[in-house]
């Protein structure tokens, strides 16, 4: 599903994926990390996007500290998951990118 997924070049790279519109989905989770599956960044939103370090659009933070900064070249991984009401994760997407 990594094609239902468009990510900007850039170290605040900008997330979009598509999203059924019949979906049950109620909050969309998503997550970046490294290549070491590191935590960079964990955030909830209503809305299906999301900026790295803009916390705009976000509803929930559950990342601790500020995260760091992307470095140009490295490999990254962008996960997506939608939830429903009820806590069940009705789409997951994943794709890696190079800021």
């Amino acid at each position: 599903f990594s094609e239902d997924v468009t990510i900007s070049t850039g170290l605040e790279p900008i997330f979009n994926w598509n999203a059924p519109k019949n979906s049950e989905t109620a909050i969309y989770f998503e997550v970046i990390s490294n290549s070491d599956n590191n935590l960079f960044s964990g955030t909830y939103t209503f809305e299906t996007n999301f900026q790295y370090y803009n916390l705009d659009n976000v509803v929930l933070n559950i990342t601790r500290t500020a995260p760091p900064k992307l470095i140009d070249g490295e490999t990254y991984f962008f996960t997506m998951m939608a939830v429903s009401q009820d806590n069940w994760v009705n789409l997951l997407l994943e794709k890696s990118f190079q800021p």
